[in-house]
């Protein structure tokens, strides 16, 4: 057996069992009348099932079907939409499914599977972009009827996973010599996340205008703004 299917094999066995055992645990606490402890292992299973999924869609491109990675991200596109742009203003923006609330350690490695596809895809036939000193915001956005447990930490490495890729494409670097980092959360009609990254000299404005930012989001375009092309 290909020992690249192997491995993701012996990792899926491992997250199933996991995954398993907070089954179990969200229908104990829950039965305990222990709601808002059974919520958070309820987002964990969550973050748990798109992890396995994710590495099922590896599996199948570690075969020699030459359009298995097509087919791959093909399914990942429909199954985890993602909306990217650029807002009025010139910054970066990118709306996707809420980062699930997560306690364990395991690898992250499936959300770098989800996001750069899909920033590949947008910047394909695209100049380059950079914003060289910046602010990347973080907005978590939850559905106004979800109880404020369910509110994540900030302090998360779901969160490190995607600026990693979103700073592959828009960013000089994602040190603290080139970029800040803001986070906050609002509600909205369904739960999400948007990441946007701005000018750090534009962050206040972005900040005196966040309260009035629509359900649907910022409206966005794919036309790179002039003021951030730049030659690699």
């Amino acid at each position: 057996m290909n020992e690249n299917i192997q491995r993701l094999l012996n990792q899926e066995k491992r997250d199933l069992a996991a995954w398993r055992d907070k089954l179990e645990q969200a229908a104990r606490l829950s039965k305990e009348g222990k709601e808002d402890e059974a919520s958070e292992v309820l987002q964990e299973i969550a973050a748990l099932g798109s992890r396995i999924a994710v590495r099922q869609r590896e599996m199948v491109m570690c075969c020699d079907n030459p359009a298995a990675q097509a087919d791959v991200e093909r399914i990942i596109a429909q199954t985890h939409p993602m909306e990217i742009g650029f807002t009025e203003e010139g910054w970066f923006a990118l709306r996707m499914e809420p980062l699930a609330k997560t306690k364990d350690t395991g690898s992250k490695e499936y959300i770098r599977g989800i996001i750069y596809p899909a920033m590949r895809r947008f910047f394909a036939d695209k100049a380059n972009v950079r914003y060289p000193q910046c602010t990347i915001i973080f907005r978590h956005v939850y559905d106004r009827d979800i109880p404020g447990a369910q509110y994540r930490d900030y302090d998360n490495v779901e969160v490190k996973m995607v600026a990693d890729t979103v700073a592959m494409y828009v960013m000089v670097d994602d040190s603290p010599m080139h970029c800040r980092m803001f986070h906050c959360c609002a509600p909205g009609k369904e739960s999400r996340t948007e990441v946007y990254v701005v000018p750090q000299k534009e962050f206040a404005k972005w900040y005196t205008m966040e309260d009035s930012i629509p359900d649907e989001g910022m409206p966005l375009s794919p036309c790179v703004p002039d003021a951030w092309k730049v030659d690699i």
